[in-house]
C-alpha cells in the first residue's frame, strides 16, 4: 500500500528563494511543473501578496530563474510560468523521480516548501530522506498515512474522503448561520463517528486553505 507525506523542506539555495526574501509576503502554490530535457522545471505557479510589482522585479533579478511570464492576473492573484534555471543545483524533481515519488500539492513561501507527496512504499520514503540529505536539505515529516485508496488527485491536496465530507457538510448546511444540521448528524450521513467527523472537517478546512489562500504553518500547528 502507498504511503501519503507531508513534508516541509528547506534550503536557502533553492529556486525562488531570493526572490521571496525581497517580498516575504509573498505565497506561491505550484500549479504544474514540467521537467525540461536538462532535468530543470518549468513551474505554473500561483502567487498572492500585497506587492506583486517588486515579486516580478525580484524574478528578473533572480539567479535561480530564466525566465518568467505573467500569464494572469485576478487582482489578488498572478500565475507565472517560471523556467528555473540550469544553474540551480537546488533541484530534487530528477532524483524524486528516481525514487518513485509523486507530488500532490507543493506550496513555497520564504520559509521553505510545504508539498504533499506520495510514496510507493516505506523504501521510497526513506530514498527520500537520503535524497533531502545529499542536497543539504532540512526535511520535517508533518504527517504519514497509508493511502486506501481514498486519496484522490483533488488540485487542492484533499483526499476523496476530505472532499465528500466538506462537500457534504456544505450542501446540507453544517456551514450556515444558524447551522441547519449538526455535527452528529452529519457524522450519521457519512456512516462514521462524530470525532471522526470533526477531524476531517478540521484537516480538510486546513488543507483547502492552506492549497488555495496559502501561508505558513508555525511550530506546533496540527
Amino acid at each position: 500500500m502507498s504511503l501519503i507525506a507531508e513534508f516541509r523542506l528547506f534550503n536557502p539555495n533553492f529556486p525562488l528563494m531570493d526572490s521571496l526574501s525581497t517580498v516575504p509576503d509573498m505565497r506561491l502554490r505550484v500549479e504544474q511543473a514540467i521537467a525540461e530535457h536538462s532535468g530543470q522545471p518549468i513551474l505554473f505557479l500561483w502567487a498572492s501578496g500585497d506587492d506583486f510589482e517588486t515579486f516580478e522585479s525580484a524574478l528578473t533579478a533572480d539567479c535561480t530563474v530564466e525566465d518568467s511570464t505573467r500569464i494572469e492576473d485576478t487582482g489578488d492573484r498572478r500565475l507565472y510560468r517560471v523556467q528555473v534555471t540550469e544553474r540551480s543545483e537546488m533541484v530534487l524533481y530528477p532524483a524524486e523521480l528516481k525514487a518513485g515519488t509523486s507530488r500532490l500539492s507543493v506550496s513555497v513561501s520564504e520559509n521553505g516548501v510545504e508539498t504533499r507527496m506520495r510514496l510507493p512504499d516505506r523504501r521510497a520514503l526513506r530514498r527520500f530522506r537520503e535524497i533531502c540529505d545529499e542536497y543539504g536539505v532540512t526535511l520535517s515529516l508533518q504527517g504519514l498515512y497509508e493511502d486506501d485508496g481514498a486519496a484522490g488527485n483533488s488540485q487542492y491536496g484533499l483526499s476523496q474522503k476530505q472532499e465528500t465530507a466538506l462537500q457534504e457538510a456544505v450542501s446540507r448546511g453544517y456551514y450556515t448561520v444558524p447551522r441547519t444540521i449538526t455535527l452528529e448528524d452529519l457524522a450519521k450521513e457519512l456512516d462514521i463517528s462524530r470525532q471522526a467527523a470533526s477531524e476531517r472537517l478540521r484537516r480538510g478546512c486546513h488543507l483547502l486553505i492552506k492549497n488555495t489562500l496559502g501561508g505558513t504553518e508555525t511550530e506546533g500547528d496540527t
